[in-house]
């Protein structure tokens, strides 16, 4: 398997993976959210195909907004992430459900994860009723039709939101940065992809 901008026909959130990168450099947010448990769900658990491309927006008090291209794949076998700045490669991974193939540029910075950065996602997008299986006490995940709240002792470490019909705003309280992910298909991954059957 191979990530290949080719393959992407819509934009990803960029805005996720640059308010991660941003804040895994320089801010306590990116070790706010290592405290938090990864998400490492098997592709096939989204439930669907999709590939997509996203703008991803970091906000950082004090800093102007920080923007990133990613071009996300999920199938059955694997998720496929490509991430730009600036039209520049800044890294490719791809997590088969068991085990990661991870390609990344010097620009990418060492102290983010690539399991956060899937994390994240799989908190935003796969199934709520998967993502609440996948947490144990005590830790919990409340859904709602307009986002999700990852608890710790009933306490939020991570906010999801969905913001209109096409982004998504994920935000550690504890930590100082907020990611936003622009999806112009839709901010419902398998919603657009069957939409576009």
């Amino acid at each position: 398997m191979s990530v290949a901008p080719i393959v992407f026909r819509s934009r990803l959130g960029a805005a996720l993976l640059t308010v991660l990168l941003l804040s895994a450099c320089a801010s306590p947010g990116a070790q706010n959210a290592a405290r938090v448990p990864l998400l490492a769900l098997s592709p096939a658990a989204l439930g669907c195909s999709v590939a997509v491309q996203q703008r991803l927006t970091v906000e950082l008090p004090d800093r102007p907004a920080q923007q990133l291209e990613a071009l996300l794949e999920v199938d059955a076998e694997a998720v496929r992430l490509a991430f730009f700045l600036m039209g520049q490669g800044m890294g490719t991974m791809v997590w088969d459900g068991n085990r990661w193939d991870k390609q990344l540029g010097r620009q990418w910075p060492a102290q983010l994860a690539p399991e956060q950065v899937l994390s994240d996602l799989q908190l935003a997008f796969w199934p709520a009723s998967t993502v609440q299986d996948a947490f144990k006490a005590p830790w919990s995940v409340e859904a709602s039709a307009t986002g999700r709240r990852l608890l710790r002792n009933g306490q939020e470490r991570v906010r999801v939101q969905f913001v209109g019909s096409s982004a998504v705003e994920i935000t550690y309280p504890q930590g100082p940065f907020t990611l936003r992910v622009e999806s112009p298909g839709g901010a419902r991954l398998c919603a657009s992809a069957q939409g576009a059957s």
